[in-house]
């Protein structure tokens, strides 16, 4: 539903795709790259025979090897595809209407459940009054003997503590303390980040969210020459995407910009042992150098683990690339992890486990052995 805002700037800048990003001013700091990732793609999501303008994601838990995607455009159901893109395994239907123009979401733990979080919170004219969040328990996927579900969703309606209406594109939980982070989306501004602990009781109450804090003071740092152009440099802006790795100790928040598409970044901060995730993203980010401007108006991502995390977008052709990052440990070791690692994530019962020197845990922190 967005594209229109998008047609003018593509044709003028489409040339402006070959080159990468600068480096970020953040804070008043230039941040160095993170170059610990490494970047190939790994399918192509045919939308328009599956969904279209791709602006949420979340790996499956519950049936490992399957990403879940939402789309803005048709608010009414989510795929769910392999990371090649080249199969529709499971399409889910909600047997309710209660929500508007998806612009994320996400995968958490609670109480031992794995659920599906979809932010019906899109607000380009920051007009709305209504916003929700949009949950259930997430389904086993059978691509052969049931490609089709119908689930009953459940929500959480809320308002901003300053009364004001705010327009978003970015949610991610957290499996440690079973909180929401939601973060507007503002041009050429400061976006905000905001905070709700997740419970099931809520009913049709309507929750005030807590302000955590502004993601990145916007810096202008002047012009730059590109092939004889003068472009401004904007700084950090239009936040479109988060997610928290399933452990807890990794956070992306991921931008796009709409009038120069080189100008985007994958923030990546690594969360310390204790430390909140307010916290973790009050101090600088490092932006990752795998990440480019291959993706115009890249709007997705999600972890599959701490060393996997995908990212894919609303590519205007109707085919946009699945692109996946994987952790790189050392020259020619690419993807290859260490033999012993004190913590792994395993499955058990179904259910994404966390086993350490002290035992096995679910992710919110029930001891299993």
């Amino acid at each position: 539903m967005k594209k229109f805002l998008f047609v003018l700037c593509t044709l003028c800048i489409v040339p402006l795709y070959i080159f990468s990003a600068p480096q970020l001013v953040y804070n008043g700091d230039t941040l160095e790259w993170n170059t610990s990732w490494k970047k190939t793609q790994c399918g192509t999501l045919d939308i328009t025979k599956n969904i279209i303008e791709v602006s949420g994601i979340a790996c499956s838990r519950v049936t490992p090897g399957y990403i879940w995607m939402e789309s803005d455009e048709k608010s009414s159901y989510i795929i769910a595809t392999t990371e090649k893109g080249d199969e529709r395994a499971c399409k889910l239907k909600m047997s309710k209407s209660i929500g508007w123009d998806w612009e994320d979401m996400s995968g958490g733990v609670y109480n031992g459940v794995n659920y599906l979080f979809i932010g019906s919170f899109g607000d380009n004219n920051e007009e709305r009054t209504d916003y929700r969040i949009i949950y259930f328990e997430e389904p086993a996927i059978d691509p052969v003997n049931l490609p089709e579900q119908t689930v009953t969703p459940q929500y959480i309606k809320y308002v901003y503590p300053d009364g004001r209406s705010h327009n978003n594109e970015a949610l991610m939980y957290d499996n440690l303390t079973n909180e929401i982070y939601i973060i507007t989306k503002v041009y050429y501004d400061v976006c905000q980040v905001f905070r709700l602990p997740f419970r099931l009781d809520y009913g049709d109450e309507v929750q005030t969210l807590e302000y955590i804090c502004d993601l990145g003071l916007q810096t202008d740092i002047g012009y730059g020459n590109y092939e004889g152009r003068q472009l401004r440099y904007r700084g950090f802006h239009l936040v479109t995407a988060a997610d928290i790795s399933p452990d807890g100790k990794y956070i992306l928040i991921k931008n796009h910009n709409n009038i120069v598409a080189a100008f985007c970044w994958v923030l990546y901060w690594v969360r310390q042992e204790g430390e909140s995730v307010a916290d973790a993203i009050r101090r600088q980010p490092q932006p990752i150098k795998a990440y480019n401007t291959t993706e115009w108006q890249g709007e997705a991502i999600c972890w599959l683990d701490d060393d996997t995390f995908y990212t894919t977008s609303d590519a205007d052709d109707g085919n946009p690339p699945i692109f996946k990052f994987t952790r790189k440990w050392g020259e020619g070791l690419d993807n290859v992890q260490p033999a012993a690692k004190e913590n792994q994530l395993i499955f058990r019962n179904n259910i994404l486990c966390l086993r350490t020197p002290q035992g096995l845990f679910t992710l919110d922190g029930r001891r299993i052995e």
